[in-house]
């Protein structure tokens, strides 16, 4: 009754089914199987041994069960269209569609049960009974034409797995990779029901999942068991430190296969890779080890005595007032320290191509000035070069006895006072030159407890900290740190003050105090060690061609006899 409703009293069908149950029964018992049906095997055979090949992948220990439209029996690929107002026996529903798709051989096991409501439109009976079966847990086998009905926890007792586990199992001999690596790997990509058993031994790996998964789990091994092959190199690094690329070679190399050692002694690295991830360790290398610039820095520490004019420091601005255009002088404030260019450490400079000489010359027309020390260091890029004009002031110590006043002994120690400055300076593609600035300025202000190198000196320490930006040849000048000196000068009448005893009535001695400021002229210019290292002053100086032996229109020599 296709195309329509069908609705079959209950005990008519169970009638038709015992009826049904006896024919296939006989048809069974007395050979009368049709022979096309005779070489059909089972849809799900239990799991045996395979032999696994020698290669990264074989075949499937299980054969998942084939649809029943797959199977080559008549009547399977009838149109069936019904309607089940009512839930029918699962039982019911298999038998009428038997009786549409003309299914005379079919057997259906006695603890079968359950029950469907449906509606079919169009589908052939494969499909159908393939639904209805799985939504009832029924499994089925087809053995010589006859196909049999049975829960599927029958089938479980029969086979060991159930009908509808579609899980997969797959031997994988890998050749190259070992299963210890590919294993973290397979671990984040099997899914829940999934699992992977390793081999160590053989290097083998069996797989039990999805198809679907096991095709994802596959193109992982496909790539990673592939055949690699390891090359060793050495490299002798010119520049840069053998620990320093050693460390950052060690997260380059390939993990468990590349191997990175070094000889400190002859700054040499050995690097063993794969010849895939070489070409990369060669560029790091040479990334690292190549030629540091550096700077060459000209200082000259200036003292400049300050006059009632200049009491609280050199005023820049009217230094170059009045001076070339191209002594272009730029202020670095410091945080906190006050507005007005005087009285405080600042930083200045002069555009490259200004003579520093016009500067000392023009501050010697408004104070005294001495050059204390033009010193000359050249530093390599990122590292502090140090700069120091200083003067070791003793004094005395005096051991005295435990307990007593007695000396015991008198030693003298030496103190540091002057100016110290370190400069660091760091060089950009574009050939600016970063500075970092700490100058220092000591001197001793007083005597504590007794009198000039016979107390213990209070050292006056005057600190900063700061970064300028210059161009390649920009002069810095750093200003402001302003000092105390007193001088003592000895008066006396010629001749009658140098007589002893008597000779202090016709002298006296006064004392004065000068106030100084220290200035600090830094010049970094960038080098690149191929060439000497020239003062600004001897870069000026341009060498005059050599005359040439025979000029043009003059006579030849006469040849030496």
């Amino acid at each position: 009754m296709m195309g329509g409703d069908f609705n079959l009293p209950a005990g008519n069908m169970k009638k038709a089914l015992n009826l049904l149950f006896c024919a296939v029964i006989a048809v069974a018992v007395t050979g009368l199987i049709p022979s096309a049906f005779a070489q059909e095997q089972p849809a799900v055979v239990p799991v045996q041994a395979v032999q696994a090949t020698d290669s990264s992948t074989s075949e499937p220990l299980r054969i998942a069960a084939k649809k029943l439209k797959d199977f080559d029996l008549p009547g399977l690929q009838q149109k069936v269209s019904m309607k089940a107002v009512t839930s029918w026996d699962v039982a019911q529903v298999i038998d009428f569609l038997a009786h549409e798709g003309k299914l005379n051989n079919i057997v259906i096991g006695k603890s079968v049960t359950g029950s469907a409501k449906f509606q079919f439109e169009g589908a052939t009976v494969g499909d159908a009974l393939d639904v209805v079966l799985a939504v009832n847990n029924l499994a089925y086998e087809i053995k010589g034409g006859i196909i049999k009905i049975i829960p599927d926890a029958e089938y479980q007792t029969l086979y060991g797995t159930s009908f509808y586990d579609n899980k997969q199992v797959k031997i994988v001999s890998l050749k190259n990779a070992s299963v210890a690596r590919l294993t973290p790997m397979i671990d984040k990509i099997k899914s829940t029901i999934g699992v992977a058993v390793v081999d160590p031994v053989s290097n083998t790996l069996v797989l039990i999942d999805t198809p679907d998964k096991l095709k994802e789990m596959m193109a992982i091994i496909d790539k990673a068991d592939i055949l690699t092959t390891t090359e060793t190199k050495t490299f002798v690094l010119q520049y840069a430190s053998v620990e320093d690329v050693q460390k950052e070679l060690v997260n380059l190399v390939t993990k468990e296969v590349g191997t990175v050692r070094f000889d400190k002694r002859t700054k040499t690295l050995i690097v063993t890779d794969l010849s895939t991830n070489m070409p990369k360790v060669e560029l790091l290398v040479k990334t690292f080890d190549k030629r540091s610039r550096q700077v060459f820095i000209e200082a000259k520490v200036v003292e400049i005595t300050l006059s009632d004019t200049f009491s609280f420091g050199v005023n820049w601005q009217n230094i170059f007032n009045g001076l070339d255009p191209r002594f272009s002088l730029k202020s670095v404030s410091l945080p906190g320290s006050p507005a007005t260019p005087i009285g405080r450490l600042t930083f200045n400079t002069i555009v490259s191509g200004g003579d520093l000489q016009v500067i000392l010359d023009a501050l010697k027309q408004v104070a005294e000035t001495k050059i204390l020390s033009s010193p000359n260091v050249a530093v390599v890029d990122g590292q502090e070069a140090s700069i120091k004009v200083i003067e070791n002031q003793p004094y005395k110590e005096v051991k005295i006895e435990s307990g007593t006043t007695n000396i015991t002994g008198v030693s003298y120690v030496f103190v540091e006072v002057g100016v110290a400055l370190s400069v660091t300076p760091k060089i950009n593609d574009e050939n600016i030159i970063t500075c970092l600035v700490k100058p220092e300025i000591s001197s001793i202000s007083q005597w504590y407890d007794g009198s000039a190198q016979e107390g213990t000196p209070v050292v006056k320490k005057a600190v900063a900290e700061t970064t300028v930006t210059v161009k390649d040849g920009v002069t810095i000048i750093i200003g402001g740190m302003i000092k105390d000196r007193k001088d003592t000068t000895e008066n006396s009448v010629p001749l009658l003050g140098r007589i002893p005893l008597l000779g202090r009535l016709f002298r006296y001695d006064s004392s004065t105090t000068v106030n100084t400021e220290t200035v600090v002229f830094l010049t970094p210019r960038i080098v690149t060690g191929d060439e000497s290292y020239l003062r600004s002053r001897d870069m000026k100086k341009a060498l005059k061609p050599l005359r040439p032996v025979n000029p043009a229109g003059e006579k030849a020599l006469k040849p030496v006899r």
